[in-house]
């Protein structure tokens, strides 16, 4: 089956602004009224580089040409109205910042990186952000209402070489449920009166909010460092506390509030447009054994009430389960590209993958403690109900997954039909460098 490359919107990414030699500029390509330039084409370039050595043409060439296409959906753009909005284009731009920065070891390890402050990083890359979601609403407009019907499916396994097909490891369809303890009231009581009386101690000026959080967080990825969070958004801490942090006035102390993590006053440090740094003072109810074993009971019973078909393994993760991965798909894996709860035990977790492989097919596992990335500990348990074989893809068992492959041909050949019809009607030119490019051949002859 042919490989198709898919570069749009993939490259432009943080090494772009990390490269050791300065690139001569100058206009490789014209669309319409819009230009490439030499350093934009170089940049994706040298990342495609790390990501595409699969590709056996000339890559330089496929990407100028998506590059061009990219130009097209901007031109398309602009003459329907599309837009994007400077909130869209900041909350990408921050979700990119702390993708970084979690990458490659905290926000001051990326400035020196990259060499430049943060906001000197998103102010040259906002345009080329809005650009691209300008692009991908377009795109995404061209090919909203295909679908892949089971004729289509068929018909694009058929055409699919028998020695070309895929070959699948051995797959799961493996459930997850996990649970933590609630805190007794005894316990909350507790929490809450000793962070009252922090609280009532730092607005005497008995002590700072640095020693205070150093001494007495439950917070201790923040406490080390007085309780400071660093610069966040909205949408980034949990709604009760985010709310909170973001009405705060100077360095005034906030009430106290209650999340799923426990109770939190809050400083307030500085401010930055949309951004806020804030200090806070976590005090976590606390669990005991007891808490624990009565956790492990209850999910015998329920592991019992699934044996017996008394109770679903959708009601079970709707109601107790607390795994953000699982609980929303009836307890399942899923593939988060075709939605499929067959998934390869390759991308478990390899302590869940060694779990899973002694099972049996309808086999549920007994609660074993565990302890989640936030240090607190809960009960899980794992229900196998089915193990597929590594296997040649057939439509029986990977009718999903061939669908996807058949939905994405689709869209394909789709964007391919819209690009042949609208560049008719817009000016392309490309410096004659590229001229023997077999893959711009589609853009010769635009020029008027």
């Amino acid at each position: 089956m042919k490989k198709t490359i898919f570069i749009l919107f993939l490259f432009l990414g943080v090494s772009s602004y990390a490269q050791k030699k300065p690139v001569i500029d100058e206009i490789v390509a014209v669309v319409g009224d819009h230009i490439i330039l030499r350093s934009d084409l170089e940049a994706e370039y040298m990342q495609a580089k790390k990501d595409m050595s699969f590709y056996s043409g000339d890559l330089k060439c496929e990407i100028l040409n998506q590059l061009i296409i990219q130009k097209l959906y901007l031109h398309k753009g602009k003459r329907d109205s599309i837009y994007s909005t400077p909130e869209m284009v900041e909350s990408e731009l921050d979700r990119r910042v702390s993708y970084y920065a979690s990458q490659i070891g905290g926000e001051a390890r990326l400035v020196q990186y990259l060499g430049m402050s943060i906001e000197e990083y998103k102010n040259r890359r906002r345009p080329e952000i809005e650009n691209q979601q300008i692009s991908q609403k377009v795109q995404g407009s061209i090919v909203a209402d295909i679908k892949a019907s089971p004729t289509d499916v068929r018909k694009f396994f058929a055409s699919i070489p028998k020695d070309s097909l895929p070959k699948f490891g051995d797959e799961v369809e493996l459930g997850l449920i996990t649970m933590k303890p609630e805190p007794s009231n005894y316990a909350k009581e507790y929490a809450l009166e000793k962070i009252t009386k922090i609280r009532q101690d730092l607005l005497k000026g008995m002590y700072s909010f640095d020693f205070a959080a150093k001494s007495n967080s439950d917070d201790k990825a923040t406490a080390v460092n007085g309780g400071e969070l660093g610069y966040f958004s909205r949408g980034q801490m949990v709604g009760p506390f985010e709310r909170v942090a973001f009405k705060l006035k100077g360095d005034s102390i906030s009430e106290i509030i209650e999340t799923k993590y426990g109770y939190h006053i809050i400083q307030l440090i500085d401010r930055k447009g949309e951004k806020v740094n804030a200090r806070h003072i976590l005090i976590k109810p606390l669990i005991v054994r007891s808490d624990l074993s009565a956790l492990r009971d209850q999910m015998s019973l329920i592991i019992e009430g699934l044996k017996s078909d008394s109770l679903s393994m959708c009601k079970v993760a709707s109601e107790f389960s607390t795994d953000v991965y699982t609980k929303d798909n009836c307890g399942f894996y899923a593939d988060q590209t075709t939605g499929s709860q067959q998934i390869s035990i390759d991308i478990l977790d390899p302590i869940i993958a060694a779990k899973a492989s002694v099972l049996r097919d309808g086999q549920y596992s007994k609660p074993e403690k565990f302890q989640d990335v936030d240090g607190t500990s809960g009960y899980r348990f794992l229900y196998l109900r089915k193990l597929i074989p590594a296997h040649t893809a057939n439509l029986k068992e990977d009718y999903q997954k061939i669908q996807a492959l058949a939905l994405e041909r689709k869209k394909e050949n789709t964007i391919n039909e819209w690009v042949s019809e609208y560049k008719k009607n817009v000016y392309v030119k490309i410096d004659k460098k590229y001229a023997l490019c077999k893959e711009l051949s589609q853009w010769k002859g635009l020029e008027n």
